[in-house]
């Protein structure tokens, strides 16, 4: 895959966020481009496939992009990629910030640089837990307090860490595995194993 650099925050980018926000709207027209998927990504979708672990499993990546994480999948995994927009034949469709949620049951759900861009992630975390008994979640958490940086990305929430893990509980999960992935001045991304928590629960 052609190398696609991360995106640079802007005041058009922020102002543009600001207003999706208001909204509680997707950038629709953003991720239509595949021109703005970034490819640095695959080392971490490397590191989600080995929490993952190995199959067989269902697996349902939302926000799956390139379908980067495919790659390094078992081959006994059944890997089914959702995004925003189609990415090829095999990919559901679903818009999160519509609160829709692809149906049916799956080993493990992915989001993987997802949830920065969603406005009630709540709600996406509560659905994984319908779907699947397994969660895989990146998230960059802030650490420096600097909204507009955030919102010069297009992200709409500012979780700390602290408040992250917080949010995977509330909705259910309880996270049995955690990777600091990449570290800048302003946020700290992290990658997450999740169990649901009554399965936690009993396996205890």
């Amino acid at each position: 895959m052609t190398f696609k650099p991360p995106p640079v925050p802007s005041d058009q980018r922020a102002a543009r966020t600001e207003s999706l926000i208001a909204q509680k709207a997707s950038d629709l027209g953003r991720w239509r481009d595949a021109g703005n998927l970034a490819s640095q990504w695959a080392s971490r979708s490397k590191l989600a496939a080995a929490l993952i672990g190995s199959g067989p499993l269902r697996i349902l990546d939302v926000g799956a992009g390139d379908m980067a994480l495919r790659g390094f999948l078992p081959a006994d995994c059944d890997y089914t990629p959702c995004d925003i927009v189609s990415r090829g034949p095999d990919c559901l469709v679903a818009d999160l910030n519509r609160q829709e949620f692809p149906p049916g049951a799956y080993d493990c759900v992915t989001f993987l640089g997802l949830l920065e861009y969603i406005h009630d992630p709540a709600w996406a975390l509560a659905m994984a837990g319908r779907a699947a008994p397994m969660l895989v979640v990146s998230y960059c958490a802030d650490t420096g307090g600097e909204r507009a940086y955030r919102r010069g990305l297009g992200w709409v929430n500012d979780f700390t860490q602290a408040g992250f893990e917080e949010l995977l509980r509330a909705a259910g999960w309880s996270p049995t595995a955690g990777v600091e992935y990449k570290k800048s001045a302003a946020n700290t991304q992290y990658v997450w194993r999740c169990v649901r928590a009554d399965d936690a629960g009993q396996a205890a």
